[in-house]
């Protein structure tokens, strides 16, 4: 059962090569497997960690939940209810406390808002921190002359500072504990600036099987969200004819509707699920304290210049 959509839809996703490049050359695939001490009962998990190696997603994880057949008729099944359910839990936590112990902070698990895995990862003590939809477009637009209003210009080093700021405008704050911004040496990164602003970054992942597409658009640049679309898709008319996935996060509200108008519709509808390996605890640290008090030196905040729409020469 997978729990990634990005590569459950992009990616031909292949648990076994994952495991076996763990095992053998490393990589940023860490397979766990559980084995009951009472019965013959087993079950594995597969993340994939994450730039900074300090969150991981659960791409993947063994045996699938199905559900009884005397609670087939219940809407909301009960956990005893879920077969398999009694070995997701102790698999999950064991786990956290390995990635814990691997420098793992949090685990990220996207699952169906309906689905059985839900009330099982809320039972391991994952928490539900966002929602997100994932639009499909089957076929890339056909090539015209029609002009878009902006161009998308590829990331430069020069951006990364602002797609930084950027990411840390538009997504909320707990979900940036969890998630840091997609890699931005991974995959396409196109920018849109507006003047020397920029009004939104666009990540793009070719896959086996499909492209993934994410969109940061700066607030004050929301309106310019239909030709933001526009313009990643003509990006990708050149590439491969291979369906197009994009996620958006219930926070883009003013996505949806983009996304629909140029040929998208709506795929699935996901919780996206936490948990934290970690607790932060504030310790004092009197000695660098009476340093700073001796110096004479306070404390500050960096100022964020707010993006302004740019308006050109009279």
């Amino acid at each position: 059962m997978s729990l990634h959509a990005e590569s459950a839809l992009a990616d031909s996703v292949n648990p076994l090569r994952g495991a076996l490049l763990g095992m053998f050359v490393g990589g940023n695939q860490p397979t766990f497997v559980w084995k009951s001490t009472e019965s013959d009962e087993a079950g594995f998990l597969q993340l994939r960690l994450e730039e900074a190696r300090h969150h991981a997603h659960i791409v993947c994880i063994s045996p699938m939940l199905k559900q009884a057949a005397s609670d087939a008729d219940s809407v909301v099944p009960g956990i005893n209810n879920i077969i398999n359910g009694h070995v997701w839990l102790p698999l999950l936590d064991q786990a956290v406390m390995e990635a814990g112990r691997q420098g793992i902070q949090s685990l990220v698990a996207e699952v169906d808002e309906t689905g059985l895995e839900l009330p099982v990862l809320r039972r391991a003590g994952f928490a539900v921190y966002t929602r997100q939809d994932i639009w499909v477009r089957e076929q890339l637009p056909e090539v015209t002359d029609t002009p878009v209003n902006l161009a998308l210009t590829p990331r430069r080093a020069g951006d990364d500072w602002d797609i930084q700021l950027l990411y840390a405008n538009t997504v909320p704050r707990l979900v940036q504990l969890a998630e840091p911004i997609p890699p931005l040496d991974g995959g396409e990164a196109w920018v849109l600036r507006d003047g020397d602003e920029l009004a939104a970054y666009v990540h793009i992942h070719m896959g086996s099987v499909a492209t993934w597409l994410r969109f940061f658009i700066h607030p004050n640049a929301e309106s310019e969200a239909d030709n933001i679309v526009t313009a990643a898709l003509q990006v990708q008319s050149s590439k491969i004819n291979l369906p197009i996935f994009c996620c958006v996060r219930r926070y883009e509200s003013w996505l949806p509707s983009a996304l629909e108008r140029n040929g998208f519709r709506i795929y699935s509808s996901q919780a996206v699920m936490v948990k934290h390996t970690v607790h932060h605890l504030k310790k004092p640290m009197p000695e660098l304290t009476a340093v700073l008090e001796k110096q004479g030196m306070t404390a500050s905040t960096p100022i964020v210049q707010r993006y302004r729409p740019h308006r050109g020469a009279n």
